[in-house]
């Protein structure tokens, strides 16, 4: 089924409009996260700011210097333990996101499909693509950490980064290959980024492995460049937007604030996935609903 780029923003944003719903796993993904971190924060300090009696320090009874000081000694006596409690929570934070990011794109097939989706799809494709997103997800981190090699040449030139580090305005030798190697760190991140955007689409619409679906992915943003990159300009330049008024006027509104603070979840992201999920059903030339197909019937409203 062909539609250019035009077509495919109306009826996506049409969808969307038909399905508020699929707001839902993007809601919950940030509740739940929410209370994750609240967990997080609440084991952290108590493994930091217990003293050696195993009593908890109260960390409101210390100046600034004193608590930066007892949350040092308190991390360099339980590294390990500490180093394990950060990791576990951000890989349960990305299994998590990958759960209910899975949950939205099954969503937005359903609705680009047949025009409406309910809240079981959301059941359905988290917990049967949600493992192997989440799987997705970290190969995705591992090829931008590999980015990172960008940084070696300047460093090495640097040598011992101290120096850079505590005097700042002192010329340093290598100062401008290391620059060089950030922002070409910085091109790699966002290429990559681009490229493999389309990744957890094809593995969820399509059903495929990890490795199949970057593959899958990536060919599809060599075979439909312009498009992947407008809808990732619209994305981004719409949380951009939001990000400037709330920055700008909402410094000056709490109402104003808690808006642009909540309409990424509310609108922007179901909003986007929307769309990415029917520019890659049409690119793979699946059958999709006309909106204007619906409208005679006002009963499926």
């Amino acid at each position: 089924m062909y539609e250019d780029f035009g077509t495919i923003l109306n009826r996506g944003f049409k969808t969307w409009v038909r399905n508020l719903n699929i707001c839902i796993p993007f809601v919950l993904n940030f509740f739940v996260n929410l209370i994750l971190s609240v967990f997080f924060i609440g084991i952290l300090g108590a493994l930091l700011f217990a003293s050696g009696s195993g009593s908890v320090i109260d960390p409101t009874s210390l100046s600034e210097e004193e608590l930066y000081s007892v949350f040092w000694e308190g991390f360099t006596n339980n590294i390990p333990g500490s180093l394990a409690l950060i990791l576990v929570f951000f890989l349960l934070g990305m299994f998590l996101q990958a759960f209910f990011t899975a949950g939205a794109i099954g969503m937005a097939k359903k609705a680009s499909e047949t025009g409406d989706t309910v809240f079981s799809d959301m059941l359905r494709s988290g917990s049967k693509n949600g493992f192997r997103l989440f799987l997705t997800s970290l190969m995705v981190a591992l090829i931008l950490l590999a980015g990172i090699a960008f940084l070696v040449p300047g460093a090495v030139t640097i040598g011992d980064l101290n120096s850079l580090i505590k005097n700042p305005e002192v010329p340093v030798q290598g100062i401008g290959v290391l620059t060089i190697g950030i922002l070409l760190w910085a091109i790699y991140l966002l290429a990559i980024n681009i490229a493999l955007s389309l990744a957890p689409y094809a593995l969820i619409i399509d059903e495929l492995e990890p490795l199949d679906a970057l593959k899958s992915g990536y060919r599809f943003f060599r075979t439909n460049k312009l498009d992947v990159f407008f809808i990732w300009i619209i994305s981004v330049g719409l949380a951009f937007f939001n990000g400037f008024v709330g920055e700008f006027l909402g410094s000056q509104s709490i109402l104003i604030s808690g808006i642009t603070y909540f309409v990424p979840i509310f609108i922007l992201q179901p909003l986007t996935a929307v769309l990415w999920t029917r520019l890659y059903m049409v690119g793979e030339e699946r059958e999709l609903y006309n909106p204007y197909d619906l409208l005679s019937d006002p009963e499926k409203f």
